[in-house]
């Protein structure tokens, strides 16, 4: 960060009480102690073996910039100078420690960040015991003093699975392999930051997450990782062809952070209307406070970040309803869509669009992503809006209950929104595989008990539904029917 942005920040927020009280404004509306959870000393370890495994560092770089967005004290323990994998070098950022901390810092110039190595670290250092989150598989005896815990939470990720462990590493039996795909990863790392966050706000240790292993090819949880992960269409590589992403909101900006850790290609569309504004860094992982100062349109911003990779990115400044005529006359691929202003999403089968891919937050702490294959599944209309209690409300935001009193409250909850961008990422990864036709279109999980159960569920096109005819109309095969995921249509 430049001086003549540090004066900047200083220059707009004078302290870091106003700086904090803007961002988090959402949450200070209903939850007046703020401290109670943010000033909670919060440590993220990477297992120094795994530290140069490239699903460890995809984790660890998600874990640190959510938590950095809620958490204003927070060490991270690495081994120092470990080389970034290729695509995860960025903004002169070539070693693991120097993009988690400048990321950090540009989520939250005024929060206490530290990463430091296992040899710096001393626990005196710290006034109370640190809420931990262990990244990696941490199977190997540790020095006395820096054992596992039996609070601690440990995440990595195998193939297409997202794993967590509460109190033990993973042994050779349940660890698998270290090649996993980004969404597994990016699932991983935002289940894990939403443990931290259950403790630091005080819920019972019985709504904590439970040990899981998530497989996000067929959305199976089991408390134990199958014999067998699935393994199978792991890439590091990512052909877009021609999508469209319309919102660059919560979910969006963080599926574009996502989509970042890959190699990138084919072209891609954005499409929003808004700026970046202070509240956004509560919850996205891709806004940082120079977004805010430049006043940068949320496309902008997304456009500038995606522009290292082989990819030709158009930006759509506006809404969907000015500029939907104009999209449906182009051909795409894929629509992901995120954006649902004046009920977009019920208009959205109209345009006879190609596959449609989808995910929402709910007013609580679920989240959710959905498929739609025209003339296969169902479509947007028939699925959405559901009841207002399950997918209206405030962006990423769920109910707190004050302890002991039992008192409610409403806060942001910032890693609601990179778990839904990892399900979109995911469903987004199987297009090119048939087999995707055989696995479930409609996922859903809610974190406020822990992780208790995965929704996963196979919905169907229904005749009744106007928006389902819509799509087995001819003029559909002139317009949404020209991709290349065509074929899945015609197969239904």
């Amino acid at each position: 960060m430049s001086l003549v942005e540090v004066n900047e920040i200083n220059r707009r927020w004078a302290t870091p009480e106003l700086f904090y009280a803007e961002r988090d404004n959402r949450t200070m509306l209903e939850v007046q102690d703020l401290a109670r959870y943010a000033a909670r000393p919060v440590e993220i370890r990477v297992d120094p073996r795994e530290a140069h495994e490239l699903a460890v560092q995809r984790m660890t770089l998600l874990a640190c910039n959510l938590t950095a967005r809620w958490a204003r004290e927070v060490r991270v323990v690495l081994p120092p100078s470990i080389r970034l994998a290729g695509c995860l070098r960025r903004d002169g950022s070539d070693t693991l420690d120097l993009r988690v901390i400048s990321e950090m810092q540009a989520a939250d110039p005024f929060g206490c960040f530290l990463v430091l190595s296992p040899g710096e670290v001393r626990q005196s250092d710290l006034i109370e015991r640190p809420l931990r989150l262990r990244i990696g598989s941490w199977r190997e005896p540790m020095p006395v003093g820096e054992e596992i815990s039996a609070d601690d939470y440990v995440i990595t990720a195998s193939g297409w699975s997202a794993i967590g462990r509460r109190g033990r590493g993973l042994g050779d039996e349940d660890r698998g392999h270290l090649s996993a795909v980004s969404a597994a990863a990016g699932l991983a790392a935002s289940i894990g930051v939403a443990d931290i966050f259950k403790r630091a706000i005080g819920h019972g240790r019985e709504h904590w997450v439970t040990d899981f292993a998530w497989c996000m090819w067929s959305h199976t949880l089991t408390q134990d990782v199958p014999a067998r992960i699935k393994d199978s269409h792991v890439s590091e590589e990512l052909d877009l062809g021609q999508t469209l992403l319309a919102g660059v909101g919560a979910i969006g900006s963080a599926l574009v952070y996502l989509m970042d850790m890959m190699e990138l290609r084919g072209r891609l569309t954005l499409l929003d209307r808004d700026r970046v504004e202070l509240s956004n860094l509560n919850r996205s992982p891709l806004f940082f406070v120079t977004h805010v100062l430049n006043d940068e349109l949320k496309t902008a911003a997304a456009a500038n970040y995606l522009r290292r990779h082989e990819l030709q990115v158009r930006v759509v400044d506006g809404t969907w309803h000015e500029h939907a005529r104009e999209v449906a006359r182009e051909v795409y691929d894929v629509w992901v869509s995120f954006t649902n202003e004046d009920g977009a999403w019920a208009e959205v089968p109209f345009q006879l669009p190609p596959v449609v891919l989808h995910g929402t937050t709910t007013s609580g702490w679920g989240f959710g992503a959905g498929r739609h294959i025209p003339r296969r599944d169902d479509c947007t209309l028939c699925r959405m809006p559901r009841p207002e209690a399950e997918f209206r409300g405030p962006c990423a935001e769920g109910e707190i209950e004050a302890e002991p009193e039992g008192e409610s409250a409403r806060a942001s909850l910032p890693f609601l929104s990179a778990a839904s961008a990892s399900l979109v990422l995911a469903e987004l990864s199987k297009l090119d595989s048939p087999e995707v036709l055989k696995l479930p279109n409609d996922i859903a999980a809610d974190l406020r008990y822990g992780l208790p159960a995965v929704m996963a569920l196979t919905r169907l096109a229904n005749q009744a539904c106007r928006g389902c005819r819509a799509a087995a109309s001819k003029l559909w095969e002139r317009r949404g029917g020209r991709g290349r995921y065509r074929p899945y249509s015609e197969a239904a």
